[in-house]
């Protein structure tokens, strides 16, 4: 996966983003809450005008306000909101919602027969299917069960009942939307059990044994073992002392095993695959790049591609660049094979105390190739240690990029190098590192006209891993968060619509969230970039003439400043939109996070569990006023 520079932020920088204050989460929930209020003052103001005349009916929206700030709010008892709480689980239940559950049992059941199980990365294949699977199950329950309950008691006249019992119409709300998440929490921490219980075990497996091994000269023995799952893997096994055999596997479909064997016996022992399920916590570091003739550049050479996410070029500059702040910014782009172009990673904090056992670098670089090359293996690299200060300097390590998995490389503490006067061994921590705890890590290309792309989130140190069950647990709290927002949505317009037109709405805003990455990267594409073609409007004109993108308008002036115009409020109006809406991708990148083995670190779900308050603080506010006006007109 390919972080984006909003992943390096900390939970303060996400909320108050000094550097780039305009863009601030708290700023743009205050503003957003803010016109929310006004634009509901005026729609009840217009509506209750509407029915009462100008005068009474802004009385009635002053007295609604009045009441809620006076009465129901302080007087919103907890006891109530439990009963109502209660009763909408109970509805819940007799509306057959566990059937849910048994649909997600069946599909873990059968899911065996259609996941690939010759993908170079099960475990990834498994992760992604289980949490992608809950989260839509989970989602569909919540917009279900949420949309049609206030309603169906409207229509049947149950919440008359109810509103003429001493309860408050905030306190029927709390108890709609604690109640629905009460019946998905109940749905979702078995699904979660049963989840991991399927990764666990789907995973799980044993080479039947050693289909080949021979000693070689220096005493190590090297192997086969059978083949299983689709793979087999190779080993090296050493002799202590005592003349027991031990030894690791080499990676093979993300995962290695360990094999020992007693010197008092002829059995091979192989153990559990290992790696697999993994919650990697990296240590990034700042990147910048070196050019063609060896100058600094903060961004590496542009090829050109346009790929958004997965390409380093014009575009996905353009698209990064727009969205980061320069206290944030992350650079990119390639290198070249062939002459001094390289990139250039600093890591703070790099101490024997972090990495005991040597360091481990993990790499998930780009292989562009500019001509056909030797095709049958991969781009080669080198990465060299150097001491920002004194400029010692390791020898080159080589390594072949694998594009479609994680390149992993164990630095020993001792390398050959040269440490600015002469060659000799050099020690990691002492000679590599500077007082200041930092080290560089210079990246080259060594095939001649080749490229490697790379991204300040590409390369990485890993100081410690997280247990899987808790980063896997992690996920499901992130699932969680998106059925309260869902539920939440769906209450507030359950309280003025009848179940089905809800229902709409509230899909609506959440296929519109899971869109508003995409609006927001066109909105600043048009706006900031100024494309060829122009705008929305412009290019739907061009379109009509057959007129070519790269020349002038042919319209006249005035019309040429009207076309541009209707383009800039359209583009400002999708900002809004994907500024209002929940940015649902966000939330459902944390499923990525797990299922490419790195930890979800707690100032994401921090941002994530925030978001969410935010957004249930402002619909239960909508949903009381609605509410409120509905019981005033019955």
């Amino acid at each position: 996966m390919t972080l984006q520079p909003e992943d390096f932020w900390s939970y303060g920088e996400w909320l108050l983003r000094p550097n780039a204050f305009l863009r601030s989460a708290l700023l743009q929930g205050v503003v957003l809450t803010v016109l929310a209020i006004l634009v509901g003052l005026v729609l009840g103001y217009l509506l209750a005008a509407a029915r009462k005349g100008p005068s009474e009916g802004f009385y009635a929206v002053a007295r609604v306000i009045r009441e809620m700030f006076v009465f129901d709010l302080p007087g919103t008892s907890v006891r109530r909101v439990y009963a109502l709480s209660r009763l909408a689980f109970k509805e819940a239940i007799r509306r057959r919602v566990l059937v849910v559950a048994g649909v997600f049992v069946v599909i873990l059941l059968f899911a065996g027969w259609y996941l690939n199980p010759k993908s170079d990365d099960p475990a990834q294949l498994y992760i992604s299917f289980v949490l992608t699977a809950t989260n839509y199950l989970i989602l569909l329950l919540a917009l279900f069960i949420s949309c049609f309950s206030i309603p169906a008691d409207i229509q049947n006249k149950t919440l008359y009942t109810i509103v003429t019992k001493p309860v408050r119409p905030t306190e029927i709300v709390l108890g709609r939307i604690f109640g629905f998440a009460a019946v998905g929490t109940c749905l979702l921490v078995p699904m979660g059990l049963a989840s991991y219980l399927f990764v666990k075990g789907g995973l799980n497996h044993d080479h039947a044994g050693i289909q080949e091994i021979e000693q070689q000269a220096d005493g190590t023995y090297v192997g086969k073992t059978t083949y299983d799952r689709h793979h087999q893997h190779t080993f090296t096994l050493t002799a202590d002392e005592a003349g027991n055999l031990e030894g690791v596997t080499d990676i093979a479909q993300g995962h290695q095993h360990s094999i020992t064997k007693a010197a008092d016996s002829e059995t091979y022992v192989i153990g559990p695959p290992t790696g697999a399920l993994t919650a990697r916590v990296p240590s990034y570091g700042s990147l910048y790049f070196l050019s063609r003739t060896g100058q600094r550049s903060e961004q590496g050479i542009d090829t050109g591609q346009e790929k958004g996410d997965g390409g380093y070029g014009s575009a996905g500059l353009e698209r990064l660049i727009g969205r980061t702040s320069q206290a944030n910014r992350i650079e990119f782009g390639y290198v070249e094979g062939g002459n001094l172009s390289a990139g250039i990673y600093t890591f703070d904090d790099v101490t024997p105390g972090r990495y005991q056992d040597g360091l481990p670098l993990q790499m998930n670089l780009r292989a562009y190739r500019a001509h056909k090359g030797k095709i049958d293996r991969g781009l080669r690299g080198t990465v060299t240690l150097r001491n920002p200060d004194t400029g010692a300097a390791s020898n080159a390590l080589t390594f072949i990029v694998d594009e479609y998995e994680v390149d992993e490389l164990m630095i020993p503490e001792t390398l050959a190098g040269n440490d600015g006067q002469r060659n000799r061994d050099l020690n990691l921590f002492e000679d590599l590192v500077n007082e200041n705890g930092q080290l560089q890590l210079e990246i080259r290309c060594l095939d001649r006209g080749q490229y490697l792309g790379m991204t300040q989130g590409d390369v990485f140190l890993k100081p410690r891993e997280n247990p899987f069950a808790w980063n896997f647990a992690k996920a499901y709290i992130s699932i969680w968060l998106q059925m309260i927002m869902v539920i939440s949505f769906g209450v507030m317009f359950s309280t003025f619509l009848n179940g089905a037109v809800a229902m709409l709405l509230t899909l609506v805003c959440v296929l519109l969230g899971f869109s508003a990455e995409t609006i927001y990267d066109v909105r600043h594409h048009i706006d900031i970039n100024k494309p060829m073609g122009g705008g929305p409007l412009e290019s739907m004109i061009r379109i009509a003439k057959q007129d070519a993108m790269t020349t002038e308008l042919d319209v006249d002036t005035l019309t040429s400043k009207i076309v541009k115009g209707v383009d800039t409020v359209i583009v400002y109006s999708m900002d809004v939109v994907a500024t209002s809406l929940p940015n649902l991708p966000k939330m459902v990148e944390t499923a990525e996070y797990a299922a490419n083995g790195f930890d979800i670190f707690g100032s994401l779900l921090a941002r994530h569990a925030t978001t969410t308050l935010a957004y249930l603080l402002l619909t239960f506010f909508v949903s009381y006023f609605c509410l409120k006006t509905r019981e005033i007109a019955a």
